[in-house]
Order: C-alpha cells, then structure tokens, then sequence
C-alpha cells in the first residue's frame, strides 16, 4: 500500500471538490426546478407580474383602424404591427404622446427581406443591388419606403385572405442556395416541379413574345404559400403596383424601366369619366400577354 500512498491525497482533493460542487448545486437549484419540466415551475407566476410591453394588433385599430385595414388585405398581413413598431404599452398608455419607432431605412426592411441562403425561396427576399437595378434606382441608400407601403407594400387590390387558392409553386431556391435561375435547364431525372407553363402553355408563350418577358410571372401574379402542398395567387391589377416599377421620381435611374408621372398621365389620355377610373392593365394588357386563354385540364374558358 506504501506505493500508492502519494495517490491518496489527490483521491482526497478529488472527493472534495466531488462533495463542494454537489453542494453548490443543491443550493444553486430553485426550490421549484423540475416541477413541471427542466424550468423553475414558478417561472410562469413571476412572467404574469412583468408590465406588460406588447399590446396587440387590436388595441392599434383603436385608433389606427385605416392602417390596420390596409394591413391585413396586403402583403404583411401576418406580421403584427409591433414587428416593425416595437412595443406599445407605453405609447398606448400616453393615450398617443409616446412616439413609437418607424422604421423608414432600408436596413429595416433587410432585416426580414434581405437574400439569405438559410431562408427558404418562398419567403419575399431580394438582394438590394440587383433590385434597384432592376426598378432603376440610381443611389442605393433609397429607402424601400420611397416606393412601398409598409402597411400595403404591393397594393394588392384585393384580400390576400380571400384570393385563390392554387397548387403550390415551385421555385430553385426553395432546394438550391446561390441565385440559381428559374429557367436553368432541368438535368435527367430531376424531381417534378410545378411550373407556369404546365397548366397555361399559351400565356406562357405568348407572354415570352410581350415587353415583360424578363418578369417572373410570380412577380405580378403574386403567390403566397400557406403549406406544402397550395397556397393563394394573386392577379394585382391596381395602378399602384404597376407604379412600383414605371412610376417617375427623382431617385429613378437613366436605367430604369420607362417611366410616367401619375395620375398626370391617366388624366392626360382620358377621353371621359370612365377613362379616368381605368388602371394600368385596362391599356396596355398587350404588353403583358394575351387573356381568355384556356387553362390546361382545366374549365374551358378559364384563365390565370
């Protein structure tokens, strides 16, 4: 035993810091850890007592009910208000005096929308330098604000909440990262996907004769996935979308998409009251691609 007798003192040391700890964390542990899972089973009382900091989209209709209406039909029906405005207990409380946060710079917005390989290609994303070169916008701190409504970012003219329903679309991005092209050529044996031109060859092809032919469809004919499987499509047809792109402004590059002052322009070309409330597409649908064009499979006479 005499040989091994330098090793007991560290077996000593070992044994105490062993007894040390394990009394430190008896002490460390709340009484209630383990009541009703791996948290402090009095975490959820002592949660209840915090002031409330949020509110809730409905006590914003109170008095924001124009705001609140235009929200919820639009793109960011899904987004509370509190999102992008952060916490109103205290603006509410001061019946309206306290300021709330508004977020105006581009940076703001690329929180949610900036291109990231770990977002899913059904999310709205853009990579900014390639979307103001595609509107044509000259100096790159434009905020997104100068053409989208935060509270209608795409002018929907109609419900998002009500549109139609339609089998889920497909895009690169949804399996492949990087800015893989949705026209890239499928190699054999590739798994289906569902594409435009599988149940609207016609429009599809008129459409790559039209001005527009460069524009995804999905960019006007907006679709937002609510599963695997379908999701809503929407048709815009208000003149506010069509301005996102061809509307004139000062921030508008030599580059841009050809542009016209509105509603100057509606007024200018109006032959009678019912020219004056005409949108965009009432005019120039040539440019876009032909309609009443029959849906593969589909009712004779339908049309995307």
């Amino acid at each position: 035993m005499s040989k091994y007798r330098h090793a007991v003192s560290v077996f000593v040391v070992l044994g105490v810091v062993v007894i040390a700890a394990a009394i430190a964390r008896n002490l460390a542990i709340p009484d209630t850890f383990g009541e009703f899972g791996h948290y402090r089973g009095a975490a959820p009382a002592q949660a209840r007592e915090f002031p409330l900091r949020h509110v809730g989209a409905d006590v914003c209709a109170d008095c924001h009910d124009k705001q609140k209406s235009l929200h919820d039909k639009d793109a960011h029906s899904r987004v509370p208000c509190e999102t992008c405005h952060g916490p109103g207990a205290e603006h509410v409380k001061a019946e309206g005096d306290a300021p709330m946060r508004r977020p105006t710079a581009k940076s703001d917005c690329l929180v949610c929308h900036q291109r990231l390989a770990a977002r899913p290609g059904s999310f709205p994303q853009i990579d900014a330098d390639v979307h103001f070169a595609f509107v044509g916008v000259k100096d790159p701190s434009t905020p997104c604000v100068s053409c989208h409504d935060p509270h209608e970012p795409l002018y929907m003219d109609r419900d998002v909440r009500t549109a139609r329903l339609h089998p889920a679309i497909h895009r690169c991005r949804d399996c492949h990262q990087g800015t893989m092209a949705e026209g890239t050529v499928k190699p054999e044996r590739h798994p289906v996907t569902f594409e435009c031109n599988y149940c609207h060859p016609a429009i599809v092809a008129d459409f790559a004769k039209r001005t527009h032919a460069h524009v995804a469809c999905t960019t006007c004919h907006l679709y937002f996935r609510e599963s695997e499987y379908a999701g809503r499509i929407i048709r815009d047809a208000d003149p506010r979308f069509c301005l996102l792109c061809h509307r004139a402004a000062p921030f508008r590059s030599a580059n841009a998409p050809k542009t016209i002052d509105w509603p100057s322009h509606r007024d200018k070309v109006a032959s009678g009251p019912t020219d004056a409330k005409k949108g965009c597409v009432d005019c120039h649908r040539d440019r876009i691609h032909t309609v009443g064009t029959p849906v593969r499979g589909a009712v004779k006479g339908a049309q995307l």
